[in-house]
């Protein structure tokens, strides 16, 4: 360390002091020690932050090991910073030997932070505050990405199964979500025990659901928020993790619907009285194209019949409109209608029971389709294209042309089918105008006809 370096960091300790001394929950004393050791303390402190910002992380090291060693409740930077520092460093390190010693300070210093974490929070503001699980699922990151060859005890089963604890850890939390790349190690791992062993199958599916559930929900939060730059630092985070999770889990293979069928069926009735099996094979049939098979159905039977859910209801609704059960398949929608609390899964399902109304003959669509729009406006275009298609079938083609134009106008996913329905709305009425045309003609030439024979008759 030079002379210069060294007062700079002196000067820097000395200013820092009364800084820290304001933070909430512990005093600066109790965090950093007394006296010299409190001076030696701050100053290996802000060497510390001087060599990390100039990206000096050889020499920002002996001076991260001191405050792990003699406080480590100097600050949480030193645990966040020291993250990125030994990630560079055992990425970097040439030395197998001290790339061991990196990784090493890098779990212990996770383990550490685990330790600590309500002291730390103490004094944290809201934005550096953390949890244990979002700490053990950073460290299940970095020892699965960085652990191979350099740990002694590294095993995929190891990272995987701290995965997955620190995951259901912050899940536990309802007001915290996993971290959109942390996400996708954990998915990541659980596609290579895929790979390594096919009969990792089924929890393969289920993390696959968990995952692709998390990004969903979270990026329907961004497209709520009425502050766009938070809902934009939400869509960086988990759109791309929702892509690489789809596109992992399409290379996967692991969908096939035939074998999905042959896994779950004799479970579902081995299980048929396990309320979290059932409700998770649910998911997982229905994610994958599968809710039109037996044993779909069957898992939303004995699901229903333990506890009535959301899930199980719609299950059970297809089944009847599968079987043309048209009345039972409405009662069972709207059982799902009251048991959802999402408007969008609501506004679904209504557009569903309007279906089942109108194959059934039964009236009160239209109460169901204003339904919809109230819920969820985005569909709006939908309602639009049903009544077009509606009134095109009561002849209505006026009517059902104005619809249909105004359904490719709101909904893009759906223009390409308006506008074939408006083309032949128009077709249909310029035909049936050059019908009554020609019927016109027709009719004018017979009642000249007639008065003609008329005449000669008289005559």
């Amino acid at each position: 360390m030079n002379l210069k370096r060294f007062l700079t960091a002196i000067v820097v300790a000395v200013a820092v002091l009364p800084a820290a001394a304001q933070y909430e929950g512990t005093s600066v004393n109790d965090r950093i020690g007394h006296g010299t050791d409190s001076i030696q303390a701050l100053t290996n402190l802000s060497l510390f932050q001087e060599y990390f910002k100039s990206n000096d992380y050889a020499e920002a090291y002996p001076t991260w090991k001191y405050l792990m060693e003699n406080a480590p409740l100097a600050q949480v930077s030193v645990y966040t910073r020291g993250a990125t520092m030994l990630e560079s460093l055992v990425q970097t390190e040439p030395d197998v030997a001290k790339k061991k010693v990196y990784f090493e300070d890098l779990m212990n210093m996770y383990d550490q932070r685990i330790r600590l974490v309500k002291e730390l929070n103490s004094f944290s503001s809201a934005k550096m505050q953390t949890s244990r699980g979002a700490i053990l699922c950073r460290k299940a990151y970095d020892f699965y990405y960085f652990g191979h060859g350099v740990a002694d005890d590294y095993s995929l089963d190891k990272a995987y199964n701290m995965f997955t604890e620190g995951v259901q850890l912050v899940n536990d939390d309802p007001s915290k979500e996993v971290e959109g790349f942390v996400l996708y190690g954990y998915f990541d791992a659980s596609y290579a025990k895929f790979k390594n062993n096919p009969d990792f199958r089924e929890q393969f599916l289920k993390d696959y659901i968990l995952c692709k559930e998390v990004c969903e929900k979270m990026l329907a939060k961004a497209n709520e928020a009425e502050d766009s730059v938070a809902a934009q630092k939400i869509v960086d985070q988990y759109d791309p993790t929702l892509l690489s999770v789809e596109n992992t889990f399409a290379e996967s293979r692991a969908a096939d619907r035939e074998q999905l069928i042959a896994i779950f069926t004799p479970k579902v009735e081995q299980k048929k009285t396990d309320f979290n099996y059932l409700s998770s094979v649910i998911d997982i049939l229905a994610s994958n194209e599968c809710d039109d098979t037996d044993v779909y159905f069957k898992a939303a039977r004995y699901a229903y019949d333990i506890k009535p859910t959301y899930t199980s209801a719609i299950g059970l609704a297809q089944l009847c409109a599968k079987q043309k059960k048209n009345a039972e398949s409405i009662t069972y929608y709207n059982k799902a209608l009251n048991l959802s609390n999402n408007d969008k899964q609501k506004a679904s399902i209504a557009m569903r029971i309007v279906y089942a109304l109108t194959r059934s003959g039964q009236d009160g669509a239209d109460t169901y389709l204003n339904m919809v729009t109230a819920l969820d406006p985005s569909m709006a275009g939908k309602v639009d294209f049903y009544r077009a298609q509606r009134a095109a079938v009561n002849k209505n083609y006026s009517e059902a042309l104005t619809f249909a134009r105004r359904a490719a106008s709101a909904d893009p996913s759906i223009s390409g089918q308006a506008n074939r329905l408006s083309a032949r709305i128009a077709d249909v009425q310029r035909r049936q105008a050059e019908y009554n045309r020609n019927k016109a003609e027709y009719d004018s030439k017979v009642a000249e006809q007639k008065k003609l024979d008329d005449f000669w008759k008289g005559n």
